[in-house]
């Protein structure tokens, strides 16, 4: 299991976050969702959501947390914005980012898995239009790794089509299992054409040198 600071660019920090809580959560949330639509036939509203695990928490606070002694839940708060319809996507897309140059780079989601999108960025910078047939045949700079799925649902990769993933694609490199809160395929390629980026440790894994 691997563990990593709540905020990352803060690596020293002690409080943790993991991804094996991260999948038992998931799995908790996908049976309250079950539930809700087989007794309602729709998903929860996120103040449904929000109030089921205020109340499951707060009576047992005292003996799931740190400060459980000396602490007691009084709420648990949220925040929503209204975004643009979420991106669909799907193995075998090809898509598209914007590198800190300006110049726009292109990947591959080469496999949707229980972990994200695992997205690998061909070496492609600068080009305008390529075809997706010659496209496939370029080198990865950036191995095949997970993507947090709301980066890819809020577009930070834009999908520009589809071909079905051959054997070919199955033998690209594929990088460790790390996801955060950025776009790291893309801070990842930065990195790989020497242009400006965010600095994180074990970044030199993921590239395709």
């Amino acid at each position: 299991m691997s563990w990593e600071p709540i905020d990352p660019s803060k690596p020293s920090d002690t409080e943790l976050i993991g991804d094996e809580p991260f999948d038992i959560i998931s799995d908790a949330l996908d049976r309250v969702v079950d539930c809700y639509q087989k007794d309602l036939q729709r998903k929860p509203a996120t103040i449904e959501l929000v109030k089921t695990f205020e109340h499951v928490l707060a009576p047992r606070i005292f003996e799931t947390v740190l400060e459980g002694e000396t602490t007691e839940l009084v709420s648990v708060s949220f925040k929503t914005k209204a975004i643009p319809k979420r991106q669909k996507y799907q193995a075998g897309d090809f898509v598209k980012a914007q590198l800190a140059d300006g110049r726009f780079v292109f990947g591959r989601v080469f496999e949707v898995g229980p972990h994200g999108p695992k997205v690998g960025v061909y070496d492609s910078a600068g080009l305008e239009s390529p075809l997706f047939t010659e496209l496939k045949k370029l080198k990865l700079v950036v191995k095949v790794f997970p993507i947090h799925k709301e980066l890819m649902e809020a577009r930070s990769w834009i999908v520009i089509g589809n071909l079905p993933i051959d054997e070919l694609d199955n033998r690209q490199p594929r990088g460790p299992l790390m996801i955060s809160g950025i776009n790291e395929q893309l801070n990842a390629a930065n990195c790989f054409y020497g242009l400006p980026h965010k600095k994180r440790c074990g970044l030199d894994g993921l590239l395709n040198r």
